[in-house]
C-alpha cells in the first residue's frame, strides 16, 4: 500500500529552494532568479498532477475526485516559489472521498491508499530533474 501519511490538506506544494546566491551569476546571464524558478517549478507540476490523477483513478467511481485535481501555477511568495497542485476542498466539496483515499476511512480494507504525497515523493527524481533542466536553461549555474 505504500507509506502512511498524516492528516494534512489534499494537495502538494512545491517550492524551489533559495537562489539567492546565483542572484549574481543568474543576472549577469540576463535572467531575473524569480523568473528562472516560476518556470521550473512550473514545468515539474504536469509530473505531480499525472501522478496525483493516476492514483485518484485507483478509485474512480463518480469522477469528482479526479475531476477536482487542479494545478495552480508558480507564483513568487516572498522568498519563495509556489506551484500547487490538488483539491480544494472548499471549491470541491463532493471530493471528499478524497479524504478516505488518502488517509482512510476506518472501516473499508482497500482504505487508505495515499495519492497525494507520493505523487511527489515517487517521482522525485524527475521533478528534480526537470528543475535543474530548466534552470540550466535559464542560466541558474546548478553545477
Amino acid at each position: 500500500m505504500g507509506r502512511p501519511y498524516g492528516k494534512s490538506a489534499l494537495s502538494a506544494t512545491l517550492i524551489a529552494p533559495d537562489m539567492s546566491k546565483y542572484l549574481e551569476k543568474i543576472e549577469a546571464a540576463g535572467n531575473s532568479v524569480n523568473a528562472a524558478c516560476v518556470a521550473a517549478v512550473d514545468a515539474t507540476l504536469p509530473i505531480v498532477e499525472k501522478a496525483m490523477k493516476e492514483g485518484a483513478a485507483r478509485h474512480k467511481r463518480t469522477g469528482d475526485v479526479y475531476n477536482a485535481i487542479e494545478t495552480e501555477k508558480a507564483s513568487a511568495e516572498g522568498n519563495l516559489i509556489v506551484g500547487t497542485v490538488g483539491i480544494d476542498m472548499r471549491k470541491h466539496p463532493e471530493a471528499k472521498e478524497g479524504v478516505y483515499q488518502e488517509y482512510g476511512d476506518g472501516h473499508s480494507p482497500e482504505f487508505p491508499d495515499p495519492f497525494v504525497r507520493p505523487a511527489v515523493d515517487d517521482n522525485r527524481k524527475e521533478i528534480l530533474a526537470k528543475e535543474r533542466a530548466v534552470l540550466k536553461e535559464k542560466g541558474v549555474p546548478i553545477d
